[in-house]
């Protein structure tokens, strides 16, 4: 068992220098790679676990991902705690202090700090602790205590930076231009000589032309260098990401397959309540059509039944003769006349369908009872239909 320990140490080891080399050569997404890999290599050896999150997290803190640097932070810590590293578990802590701050949490940020300043109250930590105590300030736009934190002669360039940027904010050019002076010979970090420049260009109105022209020149390679850097980085960060959330990917095609099974299944129910409706649509039609026809048919019997139907239909009198039928077969002669027959037309169609013989409609038109017939195709042809069909024609008109 040891020794399967020493060889998964050892190949841990190689990974992770590997990941380390492949990061200064510019690899970045390679050496996340190789730092996942050496993070899963299954060794137990927690303060190098913590080391390669350490690196993961720098990398996820270049590329301006500053959420997933502080849960990798918090990884970190948690690997440097099991390993009884107190330096390094207060490191970890700091390192979170910092990106919350930067993350505008200045209240967890200073808890954080005083955490580490508990576990390990000594330098070099305190250094690095005033940072981000420094960190927390700016990013709350508390300019003054920036000030206060960065206030020492053994300040890092960070510290610089954010001394000079809050005498900007606070429209103390002199001091900005003077502490941006003092920074820009001892540049070690090219990310900061943007700031520099800003600071230069806007509030030393005595900068020489050739030099602001060399800085720009600078400034613009430099930028360059970074978008292609953090282009890399943004993939190394993607790459991680998938490794800490392996079932994000997954769980966001569940949620979709959920989201448009419950849409399809709405739908479903949505079609079966418009099928329901119609069915009861066309019921409560068929209802009222079928009580129509009774009611009709009953009309017709009346007639049929009249000792003389001339009369009771004032058959003379047109006008009179359309009021009743309106009256009796659901406004049938106003439908009949939208449907452009004319008088006779009508005359002919309310016979036809009370259902006299060709005999007594003659009579009723007064003609000859061969010239029924004709009459009669002739009126269903105008309705679109054969004089066999012109009585269900008119059927249907009526009711409808």
């Amino acid at each position: 068992m040891k020794i399967f320990a020493v060889i998964l140490l050892s190949c841990t080891l190689t990974l992770y220098q590997h990941g380390k080399t492949l990061r200064e050569e510019g690899k970045q997404v390679e050496a996340m790679q190789a730092f996942i890999e050496a993070a899963h290599s299954g060794t137990d050896d927690e303060a190098l676990l913590g080391r390669i999150r350490s690196n993961m997290a720098n990398m996820c803190r270049q590329a301006n991902d500053h959420e997933t640097a502080f849960e990798v932070y918090a990884l970190s810590a948690e690997h440097f705690w099991k390993a009884n590293d107190t330096l390094a578990y207060a490191y970890a802590l700091n390192n979170m202090a910092w990106e919350q701050a930067v993350m505008g949490h200045k209240d967890s940020a200073r808890a954080l700090i005083s955490q580490a300043i508990t576990v390990y109250p000594h330098e070099p930590l305190l250094d690095k602790v005033r940072e981000s105590q420094a960190a927390a300030c700016f990013f709350a736009q508390e300019y003054d205590s920036v000030l206060y934190y960065t206030a020492s002669s053994h300040d890092s360039d960070y510290l610089l930076m954010l001394r000079a940027q809050a005498f900007s904010f606070l429209q103390m050019d002199d001091s900005a231009t003077f502490y941006a002076k003092l920074l820009l010979p001892r540049m070690t970090n090219p990310f900061y000589l943007d700031d520099l420049y800003y600071i230069l260009t806007h509030n030393d109105l005595s900068a020489q032309k050739d030099t602001l022209l060399k800085w720009s020149s600078e400034r613009a390679d430099v930028q360059k260098q970074i978008k292609e850097r953090h282009g890399q980085l943004a993939l190394a960060v993607h790459l991680l990401q998938q490794d800490l959330h392996p079932q994000k990917q997954s769980l966001s095609i569940w949620f979709i397959l959920l989201i448009v099974s419950g849409l399809a299944l709405a739908l479903i129910i949505w079609l079966i309540y418009i099928a329901y409706q119609q069915y009861l649509l066309h019921a409560e039609k068929a209802k009222f059509e079928q009580a129509r026809i009774q009611e009709l048919n009953a009309n017709k019997q009346l007639l049929l039944e009249s000792e003389d139907i001339r009369q009771e239909l004032v058959w003379n009198d047109y006008e009179a003769l359309r009021r009743e039928i309106n009256k009796r077969f659901f406004n049938l002669a106003a439908k009949l006349q939208d449907m452009d027959l004319n008088e006779q037309d009508i005359r002919m169609c309310i016979l036809v369908l009370i259902g006299l013989s060709h005999k007594e409609t003659a009579e009723m038109l007064n003609c000859s009872p061969k010239s029924i017939g004709k009459l009669k195709d002739l009126t269903a042809r105008k309705l679109g239909v054969s004089g066999g069909q012109l009585q269900e024609k008119l059927l249907k008109t009526a009711i409808l």
